[in-house]
């Protein structure tokens, strides 16, 4: 408080020699237009003179005119205003400039102002997302910034997303960026989070930014700061509604005429290749062999014929289907997604005291029929200074979520999307009478689930034996609420701190935070249906509890010397402890379906485990700057962790980083269109101990093993004493820029990123009886460079329409390969190694693929395990980026964000799965197969080799699969209408919105197959254990009183 009596007396003093030239005196006050709370510091200037005066603490100002000139209010964040000197008495309210909201950047244990910053970040600030259906941090980071990664490959309701910051760093541990909330480290879901609670996201992505974290900070780092109050009381409300729907369409597959067609022709080919197997069957031609063994081979026929074939294998005109269901139908519907938030927010008429309760429910009914995600959510923040000195406050946060999915663990029978495409359409989802092709129906009516055996199903018998060729046993239709998968969490977070400031230029922060987490996963199998009848029913629950705290202790020195200097010293030190415990308990050997309880099983186990590791952290940091010209920043930070032996416990990491304003020297002062120029350069070090077990230094035994009768232990890993940290140095240089008063605005920056020593279980010899052992080994670098630029295109008192675009160029190499692994040195990590399919032989309609000759020469051979495994493409795509357009007319406003990727490569092994001809009785086929070689004289397209029910491997793993991942989805689009102020006036509101928003709205992704994902995972590799994306559609209403 003193410090800013004694700039505004400073000021005042300065602003006196206008006194002498007044011919009035103009009193005011300046308040934000949103909320009418005060804005303190804003500069008042009398435009053509050298009149000027700041707001104080209230927001209000006097200021001595010299003439009648117009005002002009301006402050950081808020457009700059001007108005006429109408009156004595003045009443100004700045609206938010969305363009300069960034001016503050959001550091280690602190900020900075994005002039004097020297690293490389990107801040998402409220206005660019409160507007849209985000129910996770992953729909906010999409496409809004460079250099960040952030997928949910599963469409799965409340699944995890991934976040990769400047590509992967580490082989083995994570490669996941520090979450801070509030300044503490968080290690709760992310999808705790509720985004209606958020004000901004800081991505810091270079050394200098990082570093101060040091062990923690290598994979760069994600600051979440909660929303605080401000201002007079207020009470916002918001209400989105919607439905989901496939945001791909499915990849095409054939129907039930063409199936059986098919097949007709594979086994007519194996025949022809194969003459014995006509006298085996008691037929004379190949075509005789292929209409009799059809309907065998296939078992259910959904004609109304026994035989529906005609001489050339072609289904009878006249042939009718007597079912015809759709498995995607049935496993998957348009979800529901309900979003309510309530939040109360202000501060007293001093703003001293500051608060925030908030409050959200969530639900999101998934793709597939049984999945869903509910979410209640709560904050209350409150902050208040109590004196000129001291300063306290408290953050807390819950969440409870509830999340429901069926099993997808793998791509097998048991995986319901993979299931339902998978199968041949010939079989139906309900039992069917073959005599009449009527459905069977139980004693309520209802249809019976067909599971493909000749087991009670229901209740009901089927009345013919059979087997079906697809998944005997198994219906994921029926399973999907027969066997039920859920996921429970509970996420409460505490901090308090408080703050003594001893003098204007020394303060003392304190900082307590502790993370819970509580997780409940139960999973049921039915004893008579599905994966359960194996071991006669499963039923599982595992309970894991999750306690971190974090103890932060800072002194802060800031003081300008001769007004041309400026220092700012941090150091401190950090606790951290992390405490883990599980306790699981599983059964099988049911008798009945109910109840699903671990104690009704005939075979119990049960299992547990307590994990514990703890950090000690000191750290420093310097800024130091030069007439606001010279930046400079240094950092030394040094942790000691529990996770490596007392000889390598301790790591040091350092940063330096200095940037040049070039705009603020004289040379510059007459390029008026030039608002900012700065270049800068850092330069530091940070480290990687987040490994999966807390001792890895040391080794682990089971006991219970018997010798005989006697108890016994064996071995179960090897410790390794000589363990030590991940090293990561980083070197960023960049330039930041705004022209023409900043409506064009951007930065460009080149990041030189390499790991060493990284954490990797080393292969052991057979002879250890263990099979790893954690080390160091292995290095990677990460080379790129990412820009990013704003620009306001139009800005008129009725219509404003501003872009923002960003780019990205990354490049991945292994510096050092680890032992044990098939990684090449010189290579990306991202790279793939396969066969290399060389198409159909013309002649004979069979697949080939490349191999390398004796001689040196390239070939190709029909044979694939005698083809050449090749480097064929790499995981990376060149250049990955976003691009958003915001326009507002009036009241109405219109947004749309899109996200690109370009070159890279994606391999479909969904669409591999469709492509496997007729070799597995009952298995779904695309429909290219029917573009298939037939004879020499109809070769049909390159690639798809001749039909046969015995494998040629022709959809084996190769470059067949490989395609050009460049892509674009466009990830959201708003129209919205603001109600006009002076209607707001009339019915006491503060403000209200209706908008319409849809998220995925349409995906190009040219050159792989109708279906694919191009999101689908850090691998880009699209994955049957994957849930297809969704696309929102929501209407919703904001309403602040």
């Amino acid at each position: 408080m003193k410090k800013k009596q004694l700039l505004f007396l400073v000021l005042s003093l300065f602003f006196v020699a206008t006194a002498f030239a007044q011919k009035r005196v103009v009193k005011g006050t300046v308040v934000d237009d949103k909320d009418r709370s005060p804005i303190p510091g804003a500069t008042v200037r009398q435009v053509g003179t050298k009149a000027a005066a700041l707001t104080d603490g209230n927001g209000q100002f006097t200021l001595t005119t010299q003439d009648n000139s117009p005002l002009e209010f301006s402050f950081i964040g808020f457009k700059t205003q001007r108005s006429n000197l109408a009156d004595t008495a003045l009443f100004i309210r700045l609206q938010a400039d969305d363009t300069k909201l960034g001016e503050v950047v959001i550091t280690g244990y602190g900020g900075t102002t994005k002039k004097a910053f020297t690293g490389a970040a990107t801040t998402i600030n409220r206005e660019q997302f409160k507007d849209i259906q985000a129910t996770s941090i992953t729909d906010v980071l999409q496409g809004n910034s460079s250099g960040v990664l952030a997928i949910s490959s599963s469409g799965q309701p409340g699944e995890e997303p991934t976040i990769r910051i400047r590509g992967v760093g580490s082989f083995n541990a994570s490669s996941a960026p520090l979450i801070l909330l509030d300044g503490a480290p968080y290690s709760g879901s992310l999808n705790s989070i509720n985004p209606a609670d958020i004000e901004t996201i800081t991505i810091l992505k270079d050394a200098s930014s990082t570093s101060i974290y040091g062990s923690r900070g290598a994979n760069g780092i994600v600051q979440i700061t909660s929303r605080r109050g401000k201002g007079k009381p207020k009470l916002d409300f918001a209400v989105i509604n919607g439905y989901s729907s496939r945001a791909v369409k499915e990849y095409r597959t054939v129907n039930e005429r063409q199936y059986y067609e098919l097949t007709w022709e594979a086994l007519r080919n194996d025949a022809i290749r194969d003459n014995s197997l006509l006298a085996t069957n008691g037929v004379t031609t190949p075509a005789e062999y292929a209409t009799k063994l059809t309907p065998q081979k296939l078992v259910y026929n959904p004609f109304d014929k026994a035989q529906p074939f005609d001489a050339d294998g072609k289904i009878l005109s006249d042939a009718k289907l007597r079912w015809n269901e759709d498995w995607l139908d049935e496993v998957l519907h348009n979800g529901l997604r309900r979003d309510y938030t309530l939040s109360i927010s202000g501060s007293d008429a001093q703003n001293k005291t500051n608060y925030f309760i908030g409050g959200g429910f969530l639900t999101d009914e998934g793709l597939i029929k049984e999945s869903n995600f509910i979410r209640y959510s709560g904050r209350m923040n409150l902050n208040t200074k109590i004196t000129d000195w001291f300063e306290a406050g408290v953050n807390s946060s819950f969440s409870k979520s509830d999340q429901n999915y069926p099993y997808q663990g793998n791509a097998g029978a048991s995986n319901v999307l993979s299931f339902a495409r998978n199968i041949a359409p010939i079989y139906p989802v309900h039992l069917v009478d073959f005599n009449t092709g009527e459905f069977i129906l139980d004693g309520q009516g209802n249809k019976i689930y067909d599971f493909g055996n000749n087991t009670a199903t229901l209740g009901e018998l089927r009345s013919t034996l059979y087997r079906r060729k697809f998944s005997e046993g198994q219906n994921v239709a029926a399973t999907t609420s027969l066997n039920p998968i859920s996921y429970s969490r509970l996420t409460a977070s505490g901090q308090g701190f408080a703050n003594i400031r001893f003098h204007r230029t020394l303060s003392f922060n304190s900082t307590y935070t502790m993370n819970y987490n509580s997780t409940k996963n139960d999973m049921f199998w039915n004893p008579f249906y599905g994966d359960g009848t194996t071991s006669s029913g499963y039923s599982g629950r595992f309970i894991t509890n999750f306690l971190t705290q974090n103890f932060t202790n800072t002194i802060t020195y800031n003081n300008n010397f001769n007004t041309i200097h400026h220092v700012n010293v941090v150091a401190g030190s950090e606790a951290y402890k992390a405490y883990a415990e599980n306790v699981g308990a599983s059964t099988t050997g049911f008798t009945f379906a109910y109840p699903r309880e671990v104690s009704y099983g005939t075979t119990p186990s049960a299992s547990g485990s307590i994990d514990e590791n703890r950090l000690e952290s000191y750290f420093t940091r310097l800024s130091y700057d030069f007439k606001e010209k010279y930046h400079l920043t240094a950092s030394l930070r040094t942790d000691g962790s529990t996770r490596f032996d007392a000889n390598h416990r301790w790591g040091v990491f350092y940063a330096v980083g200095a940037s040049w304003n070039m705009n603020e020297e004289g040379f510059f002062k007459q390029v008026k269109d030039v608002s900012l120029l700065k270049l800068k350069a850092s330069y530091g070090t940070s480290g990687n101990q987040a490994l999966s077990g807390s001792f890895p230094y040391l080794g682990t035994y089971s006991s219970g093993a018997n010798i005989g009768t006697n108890p016994g232990a064996v071995i179960n890993t090897v410790g390794n004493p000589f363990l030590s940290w991940e090293k990561t140095s980083q070197v960023d240089i960049g330039i930041d820029f705004g022209f023409l008063r900043d409506r064009i605005t951007g930065s460009f920056d080149y990041f030189d990123r390499r790991s060493n020593n990284l954490l990797f279980d080393r292969p052991l010899p057979s002879s250890s009886g263990v099979g790893e052992v954690a080390d160091n080994s292995g290095g990677v670098k990460n080379v790129g460079w990412e820009f990013d630029i704003t620009t306001i295109n139009i800005q008129r008192p009725h219509f404003t329409w501003k872009t923002m675009f960003n780019i990205t160029k990354l490049r991945n190499e292994i510096l050092e390969v680890a032992p044990g692994t098939t990684q090449v040195k010189g290579r990306s990590w991202y790279d793939y190694y396969m066969k290399e399919y060389a198409g159909v032989d013309p002649t004979d309609g069979e697949a080939t693929w490349y191999v390398d000759k004796a001689d040196g020469t390239k070939g190709t051979t029909k044979v694939y395990g005698d083809a050449t495994q090749y480097n064929v493409g790499n995981r990376l795509q060149d250049y990955t980026g976003g691009i958003s357009s915001y326009m507002k007319y009036k009241n109405f406003d219109f947004s749309i964000l899109a996200s690109f990727g370009l070159g890279g490569e994606f391999y479909d092994g969904n669409y591999q799965s469709l492509m496997g001809g007729i070799t597995a009785y009952g298995n779904n086929a695309s429909v290219d197969l029917l573009n298939r070689w037939q004879s020499t004289g109809k070769t049909g397209s390159d690639g798809v080799s001749i039909l046969r029910t015995t494998s040629n491997n022709a959809n084996s793993t190769s470059t067949r699969f490989l395609y050009d991942h460049t892509f674009m989805r466009v990830r959201n689009i708003t129209i919205g209408y603001n109600v006009s102020s002076s209607l707001m006036e009339k019915i006491k509101l503060r403000n209200a919105r209706v908008y319409f928003n849809v998220q995925n709205a349409f995906t190009y992704f040219p050159n792989a197959p109708k279906g694919a994902d191009p999101d689908s995972g850090i691998n880009a590799q699209a994955s049957s254990s994957n849930t297809t994306p969704n696309r929102f559609v929501s209407f919703g209403i904001n309403v602040g009183i």
